[in-house]
C-alpha cells in the first residue's frame, strides 16, 4: 500500500469520526472534552485495523454482514439520548420563564456529556467499525499493519479535533438550538450507515 493510498484510506475512515465530533462539539467543546474525543477516536481507529488484521476471516465476515447495523444502532442511541435531553432542557427553560443560564446548560445533567463513559466508548466503536474491515483486508494481502494503523489513528484524532472546533462554531451560531441540531446530525449519520 502506497503512502497516498494510506492517507486516502485514513481520511475516508476519519470522516465518520469528524462528523460525530462536529455534532457533539456544538455543546461539549471544553479542553478536556476535545482531548477525550480526539484521543478516543484516534485510539479506536488505530486499534481496530490491528484487531481486524489479527482477527481473521470470521470476524471480518461478521462485521461486513452486521457492522453497519451495529454502528447505526449505537450512533442512533446516542443521538436519540442527546435529542431527548436537549428537548427536555428546552422545556425546562420555557417552564422557568426564559433562557437557560450558561452554567446550567453546561452542567445540566452530569451523565449527559457524550464525551465521557459509555457514550464516548459507543461513539468511538461505532465510527471505527470500517477500520476493522480495512485491517482484515490488509492482513489478507499480506501487508504490514503498523504504519497504516498509526496513520489512520493520527488522522482520525486530528479530524475529530477539527470536528469539535467546527461544531463549537456551529453551536455559537445556532445558540440554544445547537444541541438539537447536533443530535439530529447523529441520527442522520446513523441512517446513512444503513443506506450509504
Amino acid at each position: 500500500m502506497s503512502v497516498y493510498q494510506i492517507i486516502a484510506v485514513a481520511v475516508g475512515l476519519g470522516l465518520d469520526a469528524m462528523s460525530v465530533c462536529m455534532a457533539v462539539g456544538v455543546k461539549w467543546h471544553g479542553p478536556r472534552q476535545k482531548f477525550r474525543l480526539a484521543w478516543h477516536m484516534g485510539l479506536f481507529q488505530f486499534l481496530m485495523p490491528v484487531i481486524g488484521w489479527a482477527g481473521g476471516r470470521q470476524l471480518a465476515g461478521l462485521l461486513e454482514a452486521y457492522g453497519r447495523y451495529i454502528a447505526a444502532g449505537l450512533v442512533f442511541a446516542v443521538g436519540a439520548k442527546m435529542l431527548y435531553e436537549a428537548l427536555k432542557g428546552h422545556a425546562d427553560a420555557e417552564a422557568g420563564g426564559g433562557e437557560q443560564k450558561p452554567e446550567a446548560t453546561a452542567g445540566a445533567s452530569p451523565g449527559a456529556d457524550p464525551t465521557r463513559g459509555w457514550s464516548l466508548m459507543v461513539l468511538s466503536l461505532a465510527t471505527s467499525m470500517d477500520a476493522l474491515v480495512v485491517g482484515f483486508s490488509l492482513g489478507i494481502e499480506g501487508q504490514v499493519i503498523w504504519v497504516p494503523s498509526v496513520v489512520i489513528g493520527l488522522t482520525a484524532g486530528g479530524m475529530a479535533l477539527s470536528g469539535v472546533v467546527l461544531g463549537r462554531r456551529i453551536g455559537q451560531a445556532l445558540g440554544r438550538w445547537a444541541e438539537i441540531v447536533g443530535a439530529g446530525v447523529l441520527i442522520a449519520l446513523a441512517a446513512s450507515f444503513l443506506w450509504l
